[in-house]
């Protein structure tokens, strides 16, 4: 049996030096383009990982004075001394009906597999639940505050488990926005101008992307953004003229802040939901006993997923150590590949738009439903038109945007470039998804009834003086690859080290995804060659 505590996962805590920056780029997809020898600057490589600054680690060291921003948005120790009491009640109740439920077993070979890969993997930002640690006694799955009225339903489901109100995705019986006028919301005093043009960006995408509107200063019921000791949010609408959501330190990228507002719309937590099983296994022997609640799995009769799949990618799912106490994986994939898919936070997926649209019903008022194939679906904005994944393009999303067709006879290479560009570099754009260097989608097919052999010849990002960082958060391939083939929405496998130079897999069907993606200004090399068996 394989001791997943004995792996080395290295939190890089660095002085001052380069960042990771993003702007707009130039990118060349041919392997002459590389530069014939790494740039250096001040007699050093911008790369080297002894000088990172990462300045996504300014979080509050201040434990107690998180919580006293947490106490003044939410009310007093005193006031709240019964909510943390019930939530430490089932809290106890979950973990003892946790202790009675047979769960799938672990297999050493998988945890194995898993430790193997992540062999001196570096985190590259503390997760929301490290972030939140000073007021984890308060929030229900990491990140959710309870209402008064949920929190009396909890108190009886402490007691007995009988609380089984149907949901569409959310943690609790949840109160959706109306979609007829904008959902306003505001800025507390506390929100500095810069993370306030990063919640500007997150409103605006989730408007561009689902049948709701957002409106600063609007009128109704208005989301107030605060600092409040940590990332979170309640759960849908709340009967009062204004509803708190905290964004503080560590917390204010945009795929955070789309995370918090989505739970504000009404999303759980992708790993709760009641098929979870068939996806990932969780290890409660890493979790404390009072946050093993966080991961208790819903109820048919609690979860409606309006038949969007599980998706590893999903900006709700948590990394695989999220509420670790001992450095064991916590939610271990079904697959150890998709080990650096959980957790991303680079942006809401194209499934969390999706469950969006489905719990709004957004397009529900159309005359007729849209014929989309290839899991797309109606529009929201456009009752005549299909939201196409990646993959495909056209009015019903059956055109593959490129497909490469190999035969027994030949194989395919895909190469993908990008120059080392100082200026975009050290911009200040980390985490920009929207600025990132992507490589076109493809497809690759072999013929009916075989399969394709994947062979990563070379991933060679920042000139090799990059560390491995989980969930591949500046560079990566990803490969979509499903037993029937289904290329649909779902995010694949991702490999960002140069250490996996040589990896081979053989597809599970004769239809592959690739993607592959790094951060303007990093350079990257990589190569892949696909042959069919």
């Amino acid at each position: 049996n394989f001791n997943v505590q004995g792996m080395k996962l290295i939190l890089l805590l660095a002085a001052a030096a380069a960042a990771y920056p993003f702007n707009n780029y130039t990118a060349y997809f041919d392997e002459d383009s590389a530069p014939a020898s790494p740039p250096f600057i001040g007699g050093k490589l911008p790369f080297f990982p002894g000088i990172l600054k990462n300045r996504s680690l300014n979080i509050d060291e201040d434990a107690e004075a998180a919580l006293n921003r947490f106490h003044k948005i939410v009310g007093s120790r005193e006031k709240l001394a019964k909510h943390k009491s019930i939530l430490r009640s089932l809290s106890k109740a979950k973990g003892r009906l946790l202790n009675l439920v047979r769960r799938p077993a672990l297999k050493s070979e998988l945890l194995s597999e898993i430790a193997n890969r992540l062999k001196g993997t570096v985190l590259d930002r503390p997760s929301v639940s490290d972030i939140n640690k000073p007021i984890s006694e308060y929030l229900y799955g990491g990140d959710v505050m309870v209402s008064p009225e949920d929190l009396g339903k909890m108190e009886v489901e402490a007691h007995a488990e009988s609380f089984r109100a149907k949901r569409g995705a959310p943690i609790v019986t949840s109160t959706r926005w109306p979609k007829t006028q904008p959902i306003a919301f505001t800025f507390n005093g506390d929100i500095d101008e810069a993370t306030r043009k990063l919640i500007r960006t997150a409103t605006q995408k989730i408007a561009a992307n689902t049948c709701l509107n957002f409106k600063e200063n609007g009128a109704g019921t208005q989301l107030q953004f605060h600092r409040g000791g940590g990332c979170w949010s309640y759960i849908g609408k709340l009967s009062q003229s204004v509803q708190p959501i905290s964004i503080d330190r560590g917390c204010e990228i945009i795929p955070i802040i789309s995370h918090e507002i989505s739970h504000a719309l009404g999303l759980d937590h992708t790993q709760n939901r009641f098929d979870r099983d068939a996806f990932v296994s969780v290890n409660f022997a890493a979790v404390d006993s009072n946050m093993q609640n966080n991961f208790a799995k819903r109820t048919n009769a609690q979860n409606n997923n309006f038949g969007v799949p599980y998706d590893y990618g999903s900006d709700m799912h948590y990394g695989a150590f999220d509420f670790s106490n001992n450095k064991q994986a916590v939610l271990v994939p079904s697959q150890g590949d998709f080990i650096n898919t959980m957790g991303q936070r680079r942006s809401l997926t194209f499934n969390d738009y999706k469950m969006i649209n489905a719990l709004y019903s957004c397009s529900a008022n159309c005359p007729a439903q849209m014929t989309c194939y290839n899991g797309g679906y109606t529009s929201p904005k456009n009752c005549n038109a299909c939201v196409c994944t990646d993959f495909f393009t056209g009015a019903n999303c059956q055109t593959a945007r490129q497909l490469i067709a190999i035969s027994e006879t030949s194989s395919y290479k895909t190469v993908y470039h990008t120059d080392y560009n100082e200026a975009l570099y050290t911009s200040g754009n980390d985490y920009n998804w929207d600025m990132f260097n992507k490589d076109a989608v493809k497809i690759i097919k072999a013929p009916e009834g075989k399969k394709i052999k994947v062979t990563i010849n070379k991933l060679y990002p920042a000139f090799g003086q990059l560390p491995c960082y989980l969930s591949c958060p500046f560079f990566g391939l990803e490969f979509v690859d499903n037993s029937n083939g289904d290329l649909m929405t779902t995010m694949g496998k991702i490999y960002c080290c140069t250490k996996d130079e040589g990896v081979t897999f053989i597809s599970k069907s004769n239809i592959l995804g690739y993607k592959a993606y790094a951060s303007p200004g990093m350079p990257m090399d990589a190569t892949v060659t696909y042959t069919v068996v």
